[in-house]
């Protein structure tokens, strides 16, 4: 199995033993023991998680498996077994990015704060704002042409932002 490495927790001076001597002169102790924790994790992860894509509807169980941080590590998601989940590779990209929603079992091996729940990323809206200026002037040149209303781009756009905003929000 690929994942025999992760099959048993082997102590710090194991793991590193297996290290190229090379590699292991590269990194300050600080580094090792960070190295040597994620590792820790990642067994602890995987072991729980029976080696298998906890997502309920993974459609490629051959898939590399990954391990997955349920709270980001850039929004100081934490390396802890509640944090940590296991995923495909396939399941994982797609919901990064945001083609494919994550179901997790309600089984005991899922941390009981995620167990049966649904999670999807929402794709970031890209605003071209070179098409939205050219709409504006051309909005402009109607209403000066056709009604000889002439408006600068700032009061257009205060306009705009004006009427967005829902009627039963005004002050009365």
């Amino acid at each position: 199995m690929a994942y025999e490495v992760y099959k048993t927790i082997k102590s710090f001076d194991k793991y590193f033993s297996e290290w190229k001597i090379s590699d292991i002169n590269n990194l300050t102790n600080e580094l090792k023991i960070q190295v040597y924790k994620r590792y820790v994790f990642k067994c602890e992860v995987f072991q729980r998680d029976n080696f298998m894509c906890q997502n309920t509807e993974c459609k490629f169980p051959d898939s590399p498996l990954t391990l997955h941080h349920i709270k980001f590590k850039k929004n100081n998601g934490e390396d802890k077994l509640r944090n940590g989940i296991t995923l495909c590779k396939t399941c994982h990209m797609g919901y990064h990015k945001a083609k494919r929603a994550l179901i997790f079992h309600n089984e005991n091996n899922v941390p009981s704060h995620i167990r049966g729940h649904i999670f999807k990323l929402e794709k970031p809206i890209k605003i071209d704002w070179k098409q939205i200026k050219s709409d504006m002037k051309d909005l402009r040149k109607q209403l000066r042409d056709n009604h000889g209303i002439i408006i600068t781009l700032r009061q257009l756009s205060l306009l705009m932002r004006f009427i967005t905003v829902p009627y039963n929000e005004w002050d009365d």
